[in-house]
């Protein structure tokens, strides 16, 4: 998904692009936004799943319908999980990541933090892409070290292998992620060029799922 230092620039852009008010444009559903496409100027209101500064200078809203990046100016104003906010910008695609552009950003009132919808590891594709998600899989692989960004896992539930990008800006420590483990992970979903990857928050976004008596992973009721 975002890498640092490339979004420092789309963040300057988005920063110099004037916040011009159009008090008379629609609201939309991020759906309906997110069907027009890079280029297309939207107002869309959502709620916070992925705050500002947890990762990339940018948040994440979403509704019922779907779920979008929003690229901020590096001084965004201050917004909480499960906060509604309405944003207004023009939709771009970096890197394969549909997001909004941010030339207005209203603050509205607090709702619920939004719940992480269950996905399938082979199953995360573009109707996931902004949705908070949760994945369940058996660590396949040894932890790969991107630097500067961050560290890359796969994990794997048996339907197929999914990235997770632990972003060096969330301090995640990825020593839970060890070959052979089962970990639930909840983050934000994404997609970094050809693939879609699923980036944790916060510490408590990584759990080792225990192991039963037969040495495999333990499952909710």
């Amino acid at each position: 998904m975002y890498r640092s230092l490339l979004f420092a620039a789309l963040m300057m852009a988005a920063a110099a692009r004037p916040a011009h008010a159009q008090p008379d444009m629609p609201t939309t559903s991020l759906a309906e936004a997110r069907e027009q496409g890079p280029g297309a100027t939207v107002r869309v209101v959502g709620i916070v799943s992925v705050p500002p500064g947890v990762f990339d200078g940018g948040f994440a809203i979403q509704d019922q319908t779907g779920g979008i990046w929003v690229m901020a100016p590096a001084d965004p104003v201050r917004l909480r999980l499960g906060q509604r906010v309405r944003v207004q910008g023009t939709l771009d695609d970096p890197n394969g990541q549909l997001s909004i552009h941010a030339a207005g950003i209203g603050p509205l009132g607090d709702r619920d933090a939004p719940t992480p919808r269950p996905v399938r590891t082979g199953a995360l594709g573009e109707s996931d892409e902004g949705w908070l998600v949760r994945v369940r899989g058996r660590v396949t692989g040894e932890v790969v070290e991107d630097s500067p960004w961050g560290w890359k896992v796969t994990i794997d539930d048996g339907s197929g292998p999914l990235l997770v990008f632990v972003d060096a800006e969330t301090n995640v420590d990825v020593r839970p992620f060890r070959v052979g483990q089962t970990v639930e992970v909840t983050g934000f979903a994404g997609q970094y060029d050809d693939h879609y990857e699923v980036i944790p928050r916060a510490q408590v976004d990584v759990r080792v799922v225990p192991a039963g008596p037969s040495g495999t992973a333990l499952t909710r009721n």
